[in-house]
């Protein structure tokens, strides 16, 4: 697993439809009639969008693309005195949809505004046709017949568009700049000979048989004791940081969306939820694994899993006694309690 890069190129392009290049093996992804200066090209790579060096080609952004694969499902009826204060469906707002090249695009809208309504607004604005559009929000795919507030969005909500059939634009690019090679970690032989690792106040599931490729993800947030940086010492590998959130791991096959939350809602039902809806992860990769999507790397198969850190404050656990799944569930009510730093890849 020398070039990890490639390797991430090859999984993102078999689960979003991208055609996903690297800087490393630019030139031979491009067809021979576009021409290309690699030394320019290069420099755009690291500044951001790159649409100016090849026709149809941007930036990758692994932020959207990690919340457009989160896996969302109802968890129950939350309590009457938690739900929140009714919002003007009269009123509209500036919606932001973010896409897998680093876009944004921005739509006005009401709440009573139709998931097709929406599609159309955006195949005006940026020529993708709305059935290959699919929209994503706290990892709901969104109905065509069902409106915005169906949802809850309103207006500081972040949608996620990925796409359809035929993909636009023709190429996605990533970098060596979204990795963080200092924070890498092969499991792939690792042994955890009895001891139990702690992140937070949880048990830490090492992912044992996995190469852990780390994200870029230090100084992205407002600070890093999510991480177990900045706030305490680590006084040894098996013990947890003060502010530290828990380690969590999701798939990316979407196919097996329904499953995972239809039994999540069984196992939460009668239970008494701050949230009517939630994100699934589980601290266990091997439950992870089970959704996670196959892909080719230069003729060998391999399955990849986001690692990700859970917010505490919030979380929900539903026992692996509680499940039929031999693992964990984690809940928690928003994407944005759930964020990746570090890609998982086997294989298998």
């Amino acid at each position: 697993m020398s070039n990890n890069l490639a390797l991430i190129s090859s999984a993102i392009s078999a689960i979003s439809g991208l055609k996903v290049i690297t800087s490393d093996n630019l030139t031979d992804k491009i067809p021979k009639d576009d021409t290309l200066d690699p030394d320019n090209f290069c420099q755009f790579l690291v500044s951001g969008p790159v649409n100016t060096a090849i026709p149809d080609t941007q930036q990758f952004d692994i932020k959207s693309f990690h919340q457009s694969y989160l896996v969302g499902g109802l968890v129950g009826a939350a309590p009457l005195a938690t739900k929140k204060k009714p919002i003007s469906d009269v009123k509209s707002f500036q919606l932001s949809i973010t896409t897998l090249t680093n876009g944004i695009i921005t739509v006005r809208v009401r709440r009573t505004t139709k998931v097709r309504e929406l599609k159309k607004s955006i195949h005006i604005k940026e020529s993708i046709l709305p059935d290959q559009q699919q929209l994503t929000f706290d990892g709901k795919q969104l109905e065509d017949e069902k409106a915005l507030g169906d949802y809850d969005i309103q207006e500081k909500s972040i949608l996620h568009l990925t796409f359809k059939g035929k993909f636009y634009p023709q190429y996605a690019l990533i970098s060596h700049e979204f990795l963080d090679p200092r924070y890498n970690y092969d499991f792939t032989n690792a042994n955890d000979d009895g001891r139990k690792f702690m992140r937070g106040q949880y048990e830490y599931k090492r992912p044992l048989g996995w190469n852990r490729i780390a994200l870029k993800v230090l100084d992205k947030y407002e600070n890093n004791h999510w991480l177990g940086v900045g706030s305490s010492r680590r006084t040894h590998s098996t013990s947890a940081c003060v502010n530290e959130w828990p380690v969590s791991y999701h798939g990316t096959e979407k196919h097996n969306f329904n499953s995972i939350s239809d039994q999540g809602y069984l196992l939460s039902k009668g239970k008494r939820f701050a949230f009517g809806y939630g994100i699934y992860s589980t601290p266990d990769i091997k439950i992870a694994a089970r959704y996670a999507k196959e892909f080719t790397h230069e003729e060998e198969k391999y399955k990849m899993v986001f690692q990700n850190r859970v917010n505490p404050e919030n979380l929900i656990r539903i026992s692996a006694v509680k499940t039929r799944f031999g693992g964990e569930f984690w809940i928690s009510p928003s994407g944005e309690d759930i964020r990746p730093y570090g890609i998982c890849i086997k294989k298998v």
